[in-house]
């Protein structure tokens, strides 16, 4: 005898369209999404960077020196990463989101420049300029990549600080009573 044909089923087992005591909506459709809070609308277009703007900033960012013998990959204009950074800060997303068909480098490249130039402590005054010259500069919030002013050159820059975490003796220790002497 053949197998009978089954209906389809959805999720939680129940026919496609039948309603259930937690509310079909909810089935299968995860969590609502709750958006982020903003601290007030992204700009209407990207940042861009005018060439009297960049006249003012190229002067306070640091003179790479490339290497001799093996020099590498030739790095990204400090303008077009500049701009990435811009529009990551103004769009409000991730670095890792930063689209690469805008031709700004990667977000990872973006976020390690901007690393690199807040341990030379130059990037309060860029972005103080920034926020001053450019046109939606008030709606950019420079404070998630602000740094902390009592961090020391070796602090992650662009994450928030983790408090200092207590060892724990073991849970074979913790039975015998055994406790850490450190």
């Amino acid at each position: 005898m053949p197998p009978r044909p089954r209906a389809p089923r959805g999720p939680a087992g129940l026919a496609p369209g039948t309603p259930s005591g937690i509310g079909a909506s909810a089935l299968g459709a995860g969590l609502p999404k709750v958006p982020r809070p903003r601290r007030s609308l992204p700009p209407d277009h990207d940042p861009e960077i005018t060439d009297e703007l960049w006249a003012r900033i190229e002067p306070l960012l640091p003179v790479r020196v490339r290497r001799r013998r093996y020099p590498g990959r030739m790095p990204l204009d400090d303008r077009a990463v500049l701009t990435g950074i811009l529009v990551v800060l103004a769009r409000g997303i991730g670095f890792e989101r930063l689209p690469k068909e805008l031709g700004l480098g990667s977000g990872m490249t973006c976020w390690r420049r901007l690393r690199d130039w807040q341990q030379a402590g130059i990037w309060p005054a860029v972005a103080h300029l920034l926020a001053e010259e450019l046109p939606d500069g008030e709606r950019i919030d420079f404070r998630r990549v602000a740094t902390a002013t009592t961090a020391g050159p070796d602090a992650p820059v662009t994450r928030r600080p983790a408090p200092p975490r207590a060892k724990q003796p073991s849970a074979v220790a913790a039975e015998f009573g055994m406790t850490l002497l450190r």
